[in-house]
């Protein structure tokens, strides 16, 4: 059952991964509540047998750096460095 589950899930991404190849980009700001809501969906949706505390870290440290890696995508399509950046 276990197999068949995680065989399901596998199948299922690379579907979704195919398809997303073809679709168009994804609006580039989401909230960070937003991003909160999708991990923790993933979390509980994976099964992982996690405790619900130890989930909302992963899901906030996730959040975080998918957060900070939209600014700094951000400030190098604009050209500018992000603060605390030194020099060249």
């Amino acid at each position: 059952m276990y197999r068949a589950l995680v065989l399901l899930i596998l199948a299922s991404g690379t579907t979704c991964a195919a398809l997303a190849e073809d679709a168009p980009p994804a609006p580039p700001t989401t909230s960070k509540h937003q991003m909160m809501k999708e991990c923790m969906a993933k979390q509980v949706a994976s099964e992982g047998g996690m405790p619900k505390e130890e989930m909302k870290k992963a899901c906030k440290n996730v959040t975080q750096t998918e957060h900070d890696n939209e600014k700094a995508e951000k400030h190098e399509e604009s050209g500018e460095k992000p603060a605390g950046t030194p020099p060249n």
